[in-house]
């Protein structure tokens, strides 16, 4: 379901502006906030290597943030035991995972 107020993040492709090939694109909303660097001979390569230029980003955002949470909870850089790093069995693993419901 959407609404009008949603704001969608779109990775697509664009004709390169001198006419030579592709350049991949992300778009939010209406505005286009990126261009590739890179021109492509297609669109389908514009838009993978823009897929994986976004995923790569967001990846890196996210593990640091989740790092920055469990240090700032934990009070201390992270251990493998605060990682759960194969250090707790899989169902204690699972149960200390468990968001309870309400």
């Amino acid at each position: 379901m959407s609404s009008s107020d949603d704001m969608h993040i779109t990775i697509g492709h664009s004709p390169a502006s001198d006419g030579w090939g592709f350049v991949g694109t992300v778009t939010v909303g209406e505005d286009e906030c990126y261009r590739s660097l890179r021109v492509f001979p297609t669109p389908g390569e514009a838009l993978q290597e823009t897929r994986l230029l976004m995923g790569d980003v967001l990846g890196t955002l996210l593990a640091g943030q989740e790092w920055r949470g469990l240090h700032a909870s934990v009070g201390h850089t992270p251990t493998r035991a605060d990682l759960r790093l194969g250090l707790v069995a899989p169902d204690t693993a699972r149960a200390a995972n468990r968001v309870p419901r309400h």
